[in-house]
């Protein structure tokens, strides 16, 4: 096993942490600082955002219509060209040229968000919640940094960090999906490459097993929140060290939060049962979770062999983001002195927790649902807004010229569509339940059998036990009528028949069965 646990000299985890981590800084750097500080950028926001789309929509299509899936060199050349179009950004003279240069970059981007997406589907929960909140720990101490130095330091995280999440994905992509599943406990049994092949139908049932609610919900408050935080990337709001201190200090409290939840909520005895079963020779309830996490039943159990729900932590660590959310949100549109730019960080951190909840339920649940990977998260990706909608915001504000008190009223807007949402989620989540306790306890008591039920049942099992000797349908219908106990007059009453016929099958059937009368036939069926 040790010889298999590394990637050239590195563990397979870290290689994927720090080529995520990459990824998300070069992301929010893009975001946060070069949406907000250059002209160039600002004024072709909705050129970003359209190219990020488009690009993530044309590669989920040819995906799911031609089963276009890129290889490793090729995503290694798109990571590469990243780079040297994050160089001609740096070092162009026009700001046409660099706002070019900055759209490539961005398409460039989003076929890597999708194949990191797919790598991600290699963990389950207990290892992927702290692995994405470490690397949104990471990403913001580097976001940290660069808006501590000069804009040269955003230039060169535009140059080196998708060199860098491209590579690591080289590597990590590099190793057979056998080598990566025996490398330690906290790999997945469901990965993006064991569901249904790209171009064959969708299976209902799979898209039933989604959290749909909860998918649901993610996507609209995300979109949301990218909405409000691009509205308000001006320089005079995001420059100001006050949002950026207090959206990264909220946002590494909310992300040690979520990480913390993930590894105690795991990190019990059920996880160790899982390990277990794992080192025995399956894979069944590997990482902590059973067949996979996303489809275990509702809530921990007294059993300890019997894995727990993610659901349960998802919801939760959801409703701490979106009460973040809205807390900023009020206090932004209270317009109180000097709380306006601590309040724009408290909801920008929403956002980003928002976004992290995003990565880490998005790859989890298209793989445990056994659903095209590609297309499904692309689809996701686009419906939440995550990474594309902060531009759509800054193009809508440049737009419309969108001021404080504009603002303000947006804040109360967005609230009101939250609070929307929770309260329908809530409500439906509860008829759900209701629903789930009700099956449950119809199938737990079963409908009480009539006498009639259970005389066509012996009647069933009388006939049955006749069918070796050979006797014809109407003697089995007589022996049967005589076990229940009815007369020969009563018997031919019935079959519209005389006596003596039925003397005459009754004495066949005697001799087919070997006993001599009434008593012996039914000491015969008594005994069976």
């Amino acid at each position: 096993m040790a010889d298999r646990r590394y990637t050239g000299s590195m563990p397979y985890n870290l290689v994927t942490f720090l080529g995520f981590s990459s990824l998300l800084a070069w992301l929010q750097t893009s975001d946060y600082l070069c949406l907000a500080r250059d002209a160039a950028v600002h004024n072709g926001s909705a050129a970003v955002c359209a190219v990020f789309a488009i690009t993530l929509l044309l590669y989920g299509l040819l995906n799911r219509l031609l089963a276009v899936e890129p290889g490793r060199r090729f995503l290694l050349g798109v990571s590469l060209v990243a780079s040297a179009c994050g160089f001609g950004y740096a070092f162009a003279g026009s700001e046409g040229a660099r706002l070019l240069f900055f759209c490539l970059q961005m398409a460039c981007g989003a076929l890597l968000v999708v194949a990191w997406g797919e790598r991600l589907t290699l963990f389950g929960y207990r290892t992927l919640i702290p692995l994405v909140c470490a690397a949104g720990l990471c990403s913001a101490a580097l976001l940290f940094a660069c808006s501590l130095l000069s804009s040269q330091a955003t230039f060169l995280a535009a140059i080196a960090l998708p060199a860098c999440s491209g590579i690591c994905l080289f590597r990590a992509l590099g190793r057979s999906e056998e080598e990566v599943l025996g490398d330690e406990t906290g790999r997945a049994v469901h990965t993006a490459s064991n569901g249904f092949f790209t171009f064959e139908p969708i299976d209902p049932d799979a898209l039933r097993r989604l959290p749909w609610m909860l998918i649901v919900v993610l996507c609209l408050c995300t979109f949301a929140a990218s909405l409000f935080s691009g509205l308000t990337a001006n320089p005079y709001l995001t420059n100001s060290n006050i949002v950026t201190t207090s959206m990264l200090a909220v946002t590494v409290a909310g992300l040690l939060l979520i990480g913390a939840g993930g590894l105690l909520y795991f990190s019990s005895k059920k996880a160790a049962a899982g390990q277990e079963e794992a080192s025995s020779g399956g894979f069944a309830h590997l990482d902590g979770f059973a067949e996979p996490e996303g489809l275990a039943g509702p809530g921990g159990s007294a059993n300890p062999t019997e894995p727990r729900n993610p659901a349960l932590l998802m919801q939760l660590m959801a409703g701490i983001a979106l009460i973040l959310l809205v807390g900023g949100l009020l206090l932004f549109s209270m317009k109180l002195p000097g709380t306006m730019t601590t309040a724009l960080g408290m909801v920008l951190s929403a956002k980003n927790c928002l976004v992290i909840l995003c990565w880490i339920v998005f790859p989890r649940e298209i793989a445990d649902a056994r659903l095209p990977f590609v297309p499904c998260f692309a689809l996701l990706i686009l419906g939440s807004g995550t990474l594309y909608v902060p531009y759509l915001g800054a193009w809508i504000n440049k737009s419309l010229g969108i001021g404080f008190e504009a603002l303000t009223s947006t804040a109360t807007v967005v609230i009101a569509f939250v609070a929307v949402l929770a309260i329908l989620y809530m409500v439906l989540r509860i008829r759900q339940l209701g629903a789930e306790q009700r099956a449950a306890e119809s199938a737990a008591e079963p409908k009480p059998l009539s006498l009639e039920d259970i005389r066509e049942a012996l009647r069933a099992h009388q006939l049955k036990l006749m069918e070796p000797y050979g006797l014809t349908e109407r003697e089995r219908e007589i022996v049967a009528m005589i076990i229940d106990g009815q007369t020969l007059g009563g018997i031919a009453e019935k079959l519209f028949i005389t006596e003596r016929t039925v003397k005459f099958h009754s004495k066949n059937a005697y001799d087919k069965l070997g006993v001599h009368n009434k008593k012996e036939l039914m000491q015969m069926f008594s005994e069976r």
